[in-house]
């Protein structure tokens, strides 16, 4: 068998078991969101976070979902962006990309160190809205 042909037989299998993984990791967080009640952007900001956080929440939970292909309207702020929703596993860079995104959307620095401590949209919440400049709360 000529080499080309293997090196592509080769390859589609990759491509194909990462497709697979792919599909398994977003059924996963699917499934662990399941059976809650689907909310806009902004009744998630009012239902979960007190009035002075819950424009914020609203707006993070959007730019999440950017990075994020999921529906995440059944989002808990307490779900792991990690270990429940798989965020890691569906892109690799999201987690970056995220981070990166918010720092230009709210005029913030998050530090690396302070980003691998946000677990949760809950903790990335509360960073940004104790770090925001002044002339934007």
């Amino acid at each position: 068998m000529a080499m080309w042909l293997i090196g592509l037989l080769v390859a589609a299998s990759i491509i194909a078991l990462l497709t697979l993984q792919t599909r398994s990791e977003k059924r996963r967080a699917l499934r662990h969101m399941r059976g809650r009640k689907p909310l806009p952007d902004d009744d998630f900001g009012r239902e979960f976070f007190p009035p002075h956080r819950a424009e914020v929440a609203a707006r993070l939970r959007q730019t999440l979902s950017r990075h994020v292909a999921l529906d995440l309207s059944r989002l808990h702020p307490d779900d792991k962006l990690v270990e429940d929703i798989r965020m890691d596993s569906l892109d690799s860079m999201s987690t970056v990309e995220f981070i990166a995104d918010v720092e230009r959307k709210f005029g913030v620095v998050i530090p690396d160190a302070e980003a691998q401590q946000m677990r949760s949209l809950r903790d990335v919440v509360e960073y940004v809205t104790t770090h925001l400049p002044k002339e934007t709360v």
